[in-house]
């Protein structure tokens, strides 16, 4: 890693070409969008290098309440927050004129408008001149209304006047953001948006787990990638559905989880699993990830009690935007600790078009054959089976050849995961025979090989699980159609792989 002289010359000079007046008018809004985040990572780097980590909070409460800056702060941020400060001044004035043009008492929220565009500007050069009233405007429609008004002579007429409408969707500010800028707005961006808004409206962290919109209730999460492990359901799913319904009326607080009878809906979920004999981890997002990662995902329609449904209901920068988790209870329930009502709650499954991954995490681990491999696509592998190993008639050519592996075939996409746990020995992007592959070295000889990948998730040197998905289903090399084409090697031995999975 280069020294913090280095990283804050580099940072300098960044700052200093953005400073140039006719260099400020030739690149305007766009470059200055995309250079700020750059900045603002290097400042960070530096903070941490410095040891002044606690700087960033104490920005964030000198730009929005003022004060003095604090002489201990580095040399950087003082600039910074000196340009921040005058961009607010600006962006105030900017509101002002627009909330003259709105009517019946609606008006912007100033620190939400102001703690986006810290997010995006905090460390650029002189964000004073960007063009503010522009950016304010991306938080309002106009809409054309007529009036009736008084000539004076006794006679009345209509006039045509412009309103301000402010915008009650969030997904929609960012979207008119995105277009001013010409780039696009990340999830981390807008989680970092939220955060800054609510450090300086409340003084402490934005919440990452709950079960309401607000002014999200246009966003659409992204969903799995839909490969579902075919999962049995057993007994203890109803035993922690009885073991949630046993915390009905416990309050909910995210500070106070785990003290007394407090809990949310992640610390609500833990507990229950943790009764059950699963270690699942402490927030909602990393229990999706948890699940995802060790092929315990179903599909809605599969749906059984003591299941966990997961929902998005805002973008949080976490695993799938996750935000809150429940427990199915069945016949359409759900068991969940709500943020919005302030205690655990059996109520209808809600919020479907929020819904965004469903798990069973007290499925029993995938079978394991006496050689300690599992299926890298499930326990119904021997009914995708389309090609066996040793010699066969080679789809393209029509001649007799041998083959190295099974081929399975599934759809485009699915999720191929480790036989066994090991090291990723070789990642192959390119015009090979197995097309996109990779191969993992479980220790004492034994490798396998997953071929003719659409795309490769795992990089070489990598420690896997078994069970983790390590790539994608795809017909790239020498393939007809899409499969993974599988091999067991011993000792560099090509081996058939129906005498090692179980």
């Amino acid at each position: 890693m280069a020294d913090p002289a280095t990283i804050t010359a580099v940072a300098k000079a960044a700052a200093a070409a953005l400073s140039d007046e006719r260099l400020r008018k030739t690149i305007g809004w766009v470059i200055a969008a995309v250079l700020s985040p750059l900045i603002l990572v290097i400042v960070l780097v530096c903070s941490l290098l410095s040891g002044t980590t606690n700087h960033n909070n104490t920005a964030v409460e000198l730009c929005f309440h003022g004060g003095v800056i604090p002489a201990s702060m580095p040399a950087e941020y003082r600039e910074y927050i000196g340009d921040m400060r005058q961009s607010f001044t600006l962006i105030d004035g900017a509101i002002a004129s627009v909330n003259a043009e709105m009517e019946g008492g609606d008006s912007l929220d100033d620190d939400r408008v102001k703690a986006i565009f810290y997010s995006l500007f905090f460390g650029a050069a002189s964000p004073s001149r960007l063009e503010h009233r522009k950016y304010v405007d991306c938080f309002v429609t106009y809409e054309e209304r007529t009036r009736t008004v008084d000539n004076g002579d006794g006679t009345t007429s209509e006039e045509t006047y412009t309103v301000a409408v402010s915008i009650d969707s969030l997904p929609t500010v960012y979207n008119n953001i995105r277009a001013l800028l010409g780039r696009a707005i990340t999830y981390e961006d807008q989680a970092n948006a939220n955060e800054i808004y609510y450090r300086a409206r409340y003084g402490t962290g934005a919440p990452m787990e709950g079960d309401g919109s607000g002014l999200w209730e246009d966003w659409a999460p992204d969903q799995i990638d839909g490969f579902y492990s075919d999962l049995p359901v057993g007994e203890r799913g109803a035993e922690a559905v009885r073991l949630g319904l046993s915390r009905l009326g416990d309050p909910y607080s995210q500070e106070l989880r785990g003290q007394g009878s407090y809990t949310d809906c992640s610390y609500l979920v833990q507990w229950v699993y943790k009764k059950l004999g699963v270690n699942l981890p402490g927030t909602a997002a990393a229990q999706g990830k948890y699940c995802v990662d060790n092929g315990l995902t179903i599909p809605k329609s599969g749906l059984a009690p003591g299941d966990l449904v997961f929902w998005s209901h805002k973008p949080n920068g976490r695993f799938m935007n996750i935000t809150h988790v429940g427990i199915y209870a069945g016949d359409g329930k759900v068991v969940d600790a709500s943020s919005s009502r302030g205690e655990v709650v059996y109520r209808d499954l809600f919020d479907s078009g929020k819904q965004v991954l469903y798990t069973r995490p007290y499925a029993d681990a995938p079978e394991t054959s006496s050689s300690g491999l599992i299926s890298p696509l499930g326990k119904s592998w021997r009914s995708m089976v389309t090609s066996e190993f040793g010699g066969r008639t080679d789809p393209l050519t029509g001649e007799w050849a041998g083959h190295s592996g099974i081929d399975l075939g599934a759809s485009k996409g699915t999720s191929i995961r480790a036989a066994k746990a090991g090291t990723v020995k070789t990642v192959v992007y390119g015009s090979t025979g197995y097309g996109y592959y990779l191969t993992i070295d479980h220790g004492g000889g034994l490798v396998t090989l997953y071929g003719h990948c659409s795309g490769i998730l795992v990089r070489e040197g990598q420690t896997v699980k078994a069970g983790e998905t390590v790539a994608k289903v795809g017909s790239t090399g020498r393939s007809t159609g899409n499969h993974l084409h599988f091999e067991v090697r011993v000792n560099g031995v090509k081996q058939n792989p129906r005498n090692y999975l179980p």
